[in-house]
C-alpha cells in the first residue's frame, strides 16, 4: 500500500542518492551520489570541486523538515529538507548542541535511541521517497511534539538564527555565512525576486 506526501516530522528511510550541493562559488544543483568522494560543480564556467562525504550513504532514518522546489537550469525539482538520524554518532558528535538525542517511542517507529543530526541538514530530491512505480514510501513514524519543538531550537542555534532578531543583533551578527544560511531556507522560486530586491535597493 503506498504512503502519503511527507509531512514535517515524519520519519523515513532513505537512501539520499540525489542530494543538493554548493560548491564554494554558490553554485547549487541536484548531484547523483552514486559513490562516495567529490563532484565537480555543474555550472558550466566552474571548477570547483565538492566534497559530498557530509552526506550519508546507505539508507538512514531521516526527519522531514521541510518542502521546497529547487531550480536546476532550466527545470524545477521538488525537494525535501531533511535531517539525519543515526544511532552510532561517535562521541564527539554527542556533545554538540546540534545532535539531539530522541528516544524510541511507539509513535517514532525507531528501535533504538537515535540523534538528530542538526548540523547536516541537507536537501533531498522527493524522489528519494518514492518507490520504483513512483509511489510514496511508508513512513517509519513521527517525532513527537516535544522532540519536534527541540530540533528546531537547535536549528535556529546552527543557523544563528532567533525568534525576534534586533536591528543591533544584525550589525553585530551579519556576515556572508548568515546571508547564505537564511537565502537558502527561503523556497526557490523566490530567490530570484529576493536578489533583484536587494540590487534594486543598492
Amino acid at each position: 500500500m503506498a504512503g502519503q506526501k511527507p509531512r514535517q516530522g515524519w520519519i523515513y528511510f532513505i537512501n539520499p542518492y540525489r542530494v543538493s550541493l554548493r560548491c564554494k562559488l554558490g553554485h547549487i544543483h541536484i548531484y547523483n551520489l552514486d559513490e562516495p568522494g567529490n563532484v565537480v560543480c555543474k555550472t558550466t564556467s566552474c571548477t570547483q570541486i565538492i566534497n559530498s562525504s557530509r552526506v550519508f550513504r546507505g539508507e538512514h532514518p531521516y526527519i522531514i523538515w521541510t518542502f521546497d522546489k529547487f531550480q536546476d537550469d532550466f527545470n524545477y525539482m521538488e525537494t525535501f529538507t531533511v535531517i539525519p538520524l543515526t544511532s552510532s554518532t561517535r562521541e564527539r558528535d554527542k556533545g554538540l548542541p546540534t545532535a539531539y538525542p530522541i528516544n524510541t517511542t511507539i509513535r517514532n517507529g525507531l528501535d533504538k535511541q537515535s540523534f538528530a543530526l542538526v548540523h547536516q541538514i541537507c536537501t533531498v530530491d522527493v524522489n528519494c521517497f518514492k518507490d520504483m512505480k513512483g509511489d510514496w514510501l511508508n513512513r517509519v513514524g513521527q517525532i513527537d511534539k516535544y522532540d519536534k519543538e527541540a530540533v528546531e531550537e537547535r536549528l535556529k542555534y546552527f543557523l544563528n538564527i532567533q525568534e525576534n532578531p534586533s536591528d543591533d543583533w544584525f550589525v553585530k551578527n551579519a556576515s556572508r555565512e548568515l546571508l547564505l544560511k537564511v537565502f537558502d531556507n527561503f523556497p526557490e522560486e523566490s530567490q530570484q525576486s529576493i536578489i533583484e530586491e536587494l540590487i534594486d535597493d543598492f
